[in-house]
Protein backbone atom coordinates (compact mmCIF):
# COMPACT_ATOMS: atom_id res chain seq x y z
CA UNK A 1 0.00 0.00 0.00
CA UNK A 2 1.39 3.56 -1.08
CA UNK A 3 0.83 6.51 1.41
CA UNK A 4 0.55 9.91 0.16
CA UNK A 5 1.72 13.24 2.14
CA UNK A 6 -1.42 14.95 2.70
CA UNK A 7 0.29 18.28 2.39
CA UNK A 8 2.41 17.60 -0.63
CA UNK A 9 1.38 15.06 -2.48
CA UNK A 10 4.57 13.17 -2.08
CA UNK A 11 4.87 9.90 -0.74
CA UNK A 12 4.25 9.18 2.79
CA UNK A 13 5.90 6.80 5.31
CA UNK A 14 4.28 5.40 8.05
CA UNK A 15 6.50 5.23 11.39
CA UNK A 16 4.09 3.80 13.27
CA UNK A 17 2.48 5.12 16.99
CA UNK A 18 5.34 5.91 18.95
CA UNK A 19 7.27 8.68 16.55
CA UNK A 20 6.54 12.19 17.38
CA UNK A 21 7.11 14.78 14.56
CA UNK A 22 9.37 17.29 14.96
CA UNK A 23 8.19 20.96 13.88
CA UNK A 24 8.23 21.61 9.97
CA UNK A 25 11.25 23.77 10.00
CA UNK A 26 13.67 21.96 12.31
CA UNK A 27 15.95 20.71 9.82
CA UNK A 28 18.51 19.04 11.97
CA UNK A 29 15.68 16.58 13.46
CA UNK A 30 14.44 15.97 9.88
CA UNK A 31 18.22 15.51 9.00
CA UNK A 32 17.93 12.96 11.94
CA UNK A 33 14.68 11.26 10.64
CA UNK A 34 15.96 11.10 7.51
CA UNK A 35 18.98 8.84 8.60
CA UNK A 36 17.43 7.08 10.41
CA UNK A 37 14.62 6.19 7.75
CA UNK A 38 17.58 5.38 5.30
CA UNK A 39 19.07 3.01 7.55
CA UNK A 40 15.88 0.98 8.02
CA UNK A 41 14.48 2.39 11.70
CA UNK A 42 10.74 3.55 11.21
CA UNK A 43 10.99 4.27 14.86
CA UNK A 44 9.36 0.45 16.15
CA UNK A 45 10.41 -0.03 19.52
CA UNK A 46 13.88 -1.88 19.95
CA UNK A 47 13.50 -4.48 23.45
CA UNK A 48 16.66 -5.55 25.05
CA UNK A 49 17.03 -7.43 27.89
CA UNK A 50 15.58 -10.31 29.88
CA UNK A 51 12.18 -10.75 29.14
CA UNK A 52 12.25 -8.07 26.18
CA UNK A 53 10.94 -5.57 28.53
CA UNK A 54 13.39 -3.06 28.19
CA UNK A 55 13.43 -0.42 25.40
CA UNK A 56 15.98 1.57 23.78
CA UNK A 57 14.82 5.01 23.28
CA UNK A 58 15.69 6.51 20.19
CA UNK A 59 18.38 9.68 19.48
CA UNK A 60 17.92 13.00 20.02
CA UNK A 61 20.87 14.32 17.56
CA UNK A 62 21.93 13.24 13.92
CA UNK A 63 25.38 12.43 15.96
CA UNK A 64 23.79 9.90 18.19
CA UNK A 65 21.84 8.23 15.57
CA UNK A 66 25.18 7.65 13.74
CA UNK A 67 26.35 5.32 16.42
CA UNK A 68 22.48 3.75 17.12
CA UNK A 69 22.35 2.88 13.60
CA UNK A 70 25.77 0.64 13.77
CA UNK A 71 24.65 -0.34 17.46
CA UNK A 72 21.34 -1.35 16.71
CA UNK A 73 21.90 -2.45 13.06
CA UNK A 74 20.21 -6.32 13.71
CA UNK A 75 17.28 -4.55 14.74
CA UNK A 76 16.86 -2.51 11.34
CA UNK A 77 13.69 -3.10 9.06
Amino acid sequence: MTLTCPDCGGPAHNFGRHFKAPKKLDKKQWAKIQFLFEHGFRFQKIRVGNGHHDTVPYPDTLEEAREFVVKYKDHAI
